[in-house]
C-alpha cells in the first residue's frame, strides 16, 4: 500500500470540524474541485453515495468508517485499484485540534505513484481551507 498524509494545527474544537465533515453540503466549502455529492442512509460506515469532481466521471464511494468527532474513512474504486481517503482529527492539550487527511491506494506498483501524487495535491489546500474556514 502507497499512502500520502497532510497534517495541520486548528484552532477549532473537534466538534467543530466534525460538522464539515458529517455535514456533506459542507464538503463544497472545502473539497475546491467537488461538484456534486450525494450519500444514501446518513454520514454512518456502511453508507455510501457518489461524487463527481472537476474534469472526472461521477465516482461511487463508501463510508468504511465513521466514528464520530475522531475519523472518517471513505473507499473510491478507480481502474488503478481502491483508494482510502482518511480524514482524523486529533486534540492537541492547548484546546487546538490536529486535522490529518491520507489517500492510500491498495497497490505496490510505481507506474501508479503518479495518480496517487495526483489525486493527494489537493489534500494540503482543502486542510488550509479548512484552518480559514474555522478560525475566522
Amino acid at each position: 500500500t502507497m499512502e500520502f498524509s497532510f497534517s495541520l494545527k486548528i484552532k477549532a474544537t473537534k466538534e467543530a470540524v466534525w460538522e464539515y465533515y458529517a455535514n456533506i453540503e459542507k464538503w463544497y466549502a472545502w473539497e475546491e474541485d467537488l461538484k456534486n455529492i450525494t450519500l444514501n442512509d446518513g454520514f454512518k460506515t456502511g453508507s455510501h453515495g457518489t461524487m463527481e469532481l472537476e474534469g472526472m466521471p461521477p465516482m461511487d464511494y463508501q463510508l468504511t468508517l465513521v466514528t464520530a468527532f475522531e475519523e472518517f474513512w471513505d473507499k473510491t474504486a478507480t481502474p488503478f485499484g481502491d483508494i482510502l481517503f482518511g480524514h482524523q482529527i486529533m486534540e492537541n492539550n492547548d484546546g487546538s485540534v490536529t486535522v490529518k487527511h491520507s489517500v492510500s491506494l491498495d497497490s505496490e506498483d510505481k507506474q501508479h505513484l503518479d495518480f496517487l501524487r495526483q489525486v493527494f495535491s489537493d489534500v494540503p489546500n482543502s486542510i488550509f481551507i479548512l484552518k480559514e474556514l474555522l478560525e475566522r
